[in-house]
């Protein structure tokens, strides 16, 4: 599937993201459904697009609270698939993972924003060991990337995906904040879209996902053109700019 949908959790019901500016993210206004809660607005989405793997931001885990596993087994039992992007570094909530969501359909997603410190990549390593599915989100905004500390942020996004390959990941993230919710479309992608053409020569065994300001099927086959494996899309899919057709390869 090409098409990844997005829910970004935020205090128990999903919202849009807005540049990666949280404080300005409020509750989701679909043409889908008129509720925010997850189960609805996961439910409309594969309505209207047939797609039945979710990413999943749980916003509130970055600004301390615990993971929000209720949700995340909730969706798991309804059938669907996620991908977790989540806090899983501070207080080793990763050890939790294979304990409260051991699941085939699950992929755990570990950022940049969450590294306190280049040792941290040894995480990846853990979790394969323990036969938990990681992606390492290498998140941006504009050129710089996002991270806790100066020993992540010093490095060139290329060194930092190498890092994460040899520590066993086999699935990326390129994400520019920045665009998120801005519908500026494949253009503005920039060094987003030269560091994908650049790993995927390097590295052709990497799956790459990208995203962010999708405003249709048309801007999604841009980014698989240039290496993309999965492109990342919200509000487009609230809007009803995605059908079952648009939205598998």
């Amino acid at each position: 599937m090409q098409v990844i949908p997005v829910l970004d959790l935020m205090i128990g019901q999903i919202v849009l993201a807005q540049g990666g500016n949280r404080d300005e993210y409020r509750p989701v206004h679909s043409r889908l459904t008129c509720s925010s809660q997850p189960l609805d607005v996961a439910q409309a989405i594969f309505n209207q697009t047939g797609c039945n793997w979710l990413y999943v931001a749980d916003i509130d885990s970055f600004a301390g609270a615990a993971p929000n596993w209720n949700v995340y087994q909730q969706l798991l039992e309804r059938g669907f698939g996620l991908w977790i992007d989540a806090d899983w570094l501070t207080n080793d909530r990763h050890a939790q993972i294979t304990e409260r969501l051991k699941h085939e359909k699950l992929k755990i997603i570990v950022s940049s924003e969450t590294l306190s410190s280049v040792e941290q990549f040894s995480v990846f390593e853990t979790l394969i060991k323990n036969d938990v599915s990681v992606i390492f989100s290498l998140d941006k905004k504009g050129d710089a990337v996002i991270s806790q500390t100066n020993s992540v942020t010093e490095l060139p996004p290329a060194e930092l995906a190498q890092l994460a390959y040899q520590h066993g990941v086999r699935d990326l993230i390129v994400l520019d904040l920045n665009e998120v919710g801005t519908g500026h479309g494949f253009q503005a992608a920039g060094s987003s879209a030269t560091l994908i053409q650049s790993l995927k020569q390097d590295l052709p065994d990497l799956r790459i996902t990208s995203g962010g300001g999708v405003r249709g099927p048309e801007d999604v086959q841009q980014w698989i053109a240039i290496g993309c494996d999965h492109v990342l899309v919200a509000s487009a899919i609230h809007s009803g700019a995605f059908t079952p057709d648009d939205t598998f390869a």
